[in-house]
């Protein structure tokens, strides 16, 4: 295990720093377990007993005393035996597990003791259903995920490896019985596909390892592509499609793919790789559109932005006008005294012309006005478009409407033939204001 400790020893962990050990008590994690113990680093065992196979209760003892034996600190954590869920379900509580016990213990270290067979199963199932350029590499020997290192001391080891070790240093481990079964697409691999590559070349696993490195040094060159270009075109929830345009193609779909990890972190895998496709081609036809993403979550573009945001349920409303409104903390509209502003941003209304009380709702289908100095009616949607209002905004936009429900004025864009000039009567002054 000399290239383990060699990996152990250039990440500098101090004396004092604990080890946060995923340990389930198979033969993987025992080895790296004892192996961290014989020399003399910190460590916490973190067990996760799932509930599921009636062995997982002497598994869970077993090693609490085994850790007890040594002075090893012994973490569990017992799931209730009513909960189902896949194995992306289990990994998220394990690895939520071991962050607050990081947290507890105020170390950033979690060594997992995947190994070599790890390595090139995960690499060729990847590479079978399809991935991106991060998917491909596997996984890393080290991985800092916000502020956690996650390290993986066994990667240069195959299993057959790791059982001599255990073997050479009597070191009792458990099999999971449900390792044995074709059931699970990892298992096929483990059982048919690897124990063929290493027949035909016995040191295989060090030609994933290195290609791993390989792709995982491209994947960093270009990281710092993409952050760089994110730095010029993304600002807050939005990608300025002035900047983004100009980008390679691939650039831009490792852009979107960053984002989207940032959004779901490890829920990551809700997103297929068919959405950032989508949203590619669709960025392709100029026009704007909305697409609907896992959690509640949107992706659109309106006009020359890229807006990434939760979903806003739209609800319709109507309300009095009175002497000062806010609508959706962006549109103010108030009564005022002002009468030199002749913009769309100020309407003069006679009461003798139009029905009172005077209401603000939000945009109906079919809505038409009839605008100052046109012939006919144009259709409010249409002044949208016209506009460029953003399609999520103009559900919102506050409409301006006597007791009949006639249209006054649209706030800021456009007024009706009610709308009087200087010189005429009016004795309603309403002014607009949009915050930004």
């Amino acid at each position: 295990m000399k290239k383990t400790l060699e990996f152990l020893k250039s990440l500098n962990i101090s004396s004092t720093d604990y080890i946060i050990v995923g340990c389930s008590s198979g033969p993987d994690s025992m080895c790296l377990l004892n192996l961290l113990y014989e020399n003399d680093y910190k460590v916490i065992c973190a067990h996760v007993n799932h509930n599921i196979r009636k062995e997982s209760k002497d598994e869970y003892d077993y090693l609490k005393n085994f850790c007890n034996e040594r002075k090893i600190i012994f973490e569990g954590l017992e799931l209730k035996k009513e909960i189902k869920g896949n194995e992306y379900y289990y990994r998220k509580k394990r690895y939520s597990f071991y962050k607050k016990l990081a947290d507890k213990y105020q170390t950033k270290y979690i060594a997992t003791a995947h190994h070599a067979d790890d390595l090139m199963e995960t690499i060729l199932m990847r590479i079978s259903r399809g991935s991106n350029l991060k998917g491909y590499v596997g996984f890393s020997k080290v991985f800092n995920e916000k502020g956690y290192l996650m390290i993986k001391p066994l990667i240069f080891y195959t299993k057959d490896e790791i059982l001599d070790y255990l073997t050479n240093k009597k070191i009792k481990y458990f099999i999971d019985s449900t390792n044995d079964s074709d059931n699970y697409t990892r298992n096929r691999y483990r059982h048919n596909i690897i124990p063929f590559l290493k027949k035909e070349y016995p040191f295989i696993h060090k030609k994933y390892l290195q290609f791993s490195n390989e792709l995982e040094k491209a994947n960093r060159y270009i990281n710092g592509v993409v952050e760089s270009e994110m730095k010029k075109n993304f600002v807050e929830n939005f990608i300025d499609l002035n900047k983004f345009s100009f980008l390679e193609d691939y650039i831009k779909e490792c852009e979107l793919e960053r984002i989207f990890s940032q959004l779901y972190g490890d829920d990551i895998d809700l997103l297929s790789k068919k959405v950032v496709n989508n949203v590619l081609m669709q960025l392709k036809t100029n026009r704007n559109f909305t697409i609907y993403l896992p959690k509640g979550y949107e992706i659109k573009r309106e006009y020359e932005k890229l807006i990434i945001e939760k979903r806003q349920l739209s609800k319709e409303y109507r309300t009095v006008l009175k002497d000062y409104n806010i609508i959706d903390n962006k549109h103010i509209i108030e009564k005022t005294n002002d009468t030199l502003n002749n913009s769309n941003y100020l309407i003069k209304l006679n009461s003798l012309d139009i029905a009172l009380p005077l209401y603000i709702r939000s945009r109906k289908d079919g809505d038409k006005m009839q605008v100052k100095n046109m012939q006919g009616q144009q259709k409010i949607k249409q002044i949208f478009i016209d506009k460029k209002i953003p399609p999520n905004e103009r559900k919102r936009y506050p409409i301006v409407v006597d007791a009949n429900d006639t249209i006054l004025w649209v706030p800021g864009i456009k007024k009706s033939k009610f709308d009087n000039d200087n010189g005429k009567k009016y004795d309603i002054i309403l002014k607009y204001i949009r915050k930004e």
